[in-house]
């Protein structure tokens, strides 16, 4: 992979020098200080990393975070990430804030992020927050394979278990975060990029039911894309179903074991190409 694939992947999944930058930022906290008033010197919406309960951050099962979905309740957000990492409260309180510590997938090398939970009148899950891109480019992870020099062409594949929940089109918080920085990624190194989008499912179902599945999710994709500034004339979207798999597993029942072992089948798979005129 040359240069500009390298400088792609920084920007869509995870650099190393980003990793770096991160443990120099947020690597080290000092012991909890829980005066709600002195935490807020962050400058940018979060509480002081240093005024957590945590030393340093909690460790987090990432599958859980991607399971925040909006109109979640407290309980249900409790249930998931555990209780607010600050002495903020839990009656009434429409800001919760956790630090959580986060696997690089480099051995034991992990980078410790600031995430917020914001609620509604009703106190039902509005958004979320990252304070540092990195870290949800850990969740969703983007791999990048560059097709040609000339004209220029890479492809980008993103898991279709992350940016969509089981059996829907919609996509996910953190899916949602992942798109967009793909297309910002795509936007800031193709002068004129041509866009193809194609939606993969694994051998489970029918096969009308995973072409259609496919293209809906591959359709989804590109209308946030086309949202997020790229013209929409230049996104084409397919959908292929069970077709082209990328590992084969033995198994007849989608078990649990089958299941986790097909999915890089379910895929969206992005090629970008540099137009020419």
């Amino acid at each position: 992979m040359n240069n500009r694939s390298n400088r792609m992947m920084t920007k869509a999944a995870l650099g190393a020098a980003s990793i770096a930058a991160v443990l120099v930022l947020t690597g080290c906290a000092s012991p909890p200080n829980n005066d709600r008033t002195e935490l807020r010197d962050a400058g940018d919406g979060f509480p002081a990393l240093a005024g957590n309960w945590y030393d340093g951050g909690k460790f987090v099962d990432p599958e859980n975070i991607l399971r925040i979905q909006e109109s979640q309740t407290k309980d249900q957000v409790r249930q998931l990430i555990g209780n607010p990492h600050y002495s903020e409260g839990f009656f009434g309180v429409r800001e919760w804030n956790y630090v959580f510590n986060l696997y690089t997938g480099n051995g034991n090398e992990y980078i410790t992020c600031q995430y917020q939970v914001h609620y509604d009148d009703e106190m039902a899950l509005e958004s979320t927050r990252w304070r540092d891109v990195q870290c949800p480019a850990l969740l969703v992870p983007i791999e990048v394979e560059e097709i040609a020099a000339e004209p220029r062409a890479e492809k980008l594949t993103l898991s279709g278990d992350v940016l969509f929940d089981f059996d829907s089109d919609t996509l996910t918080l953190e899916g949602r975060r992942a798109v967009d920085q793909v297309t910002q990624t795509i936007t800031n190194d193709f002068v004129s990029p041509s866009v193809l989008i194609i939606g993969y499912t694994d051998r489970f179902g029918s096969e009308a039911y995973n072409l259609a599945l496919s293209n809906s999710r591959a359709e989804t994709v590109g209308a946030r894309m086309a949202n997020q500034g790229i013209s929409r004339s230049n996104i084409m979207t397919a959908g292929r179903g069970m077709a082209d798999p990328v590992v084969e597993c033995p198994g007849v029942s989608a078990t649990p074991s089958v299941t986790e072992c097909l999915r890089p089948n379910r895929r969206v798979e992005i090629t970008v190409t540099e137009t020419t005129h």
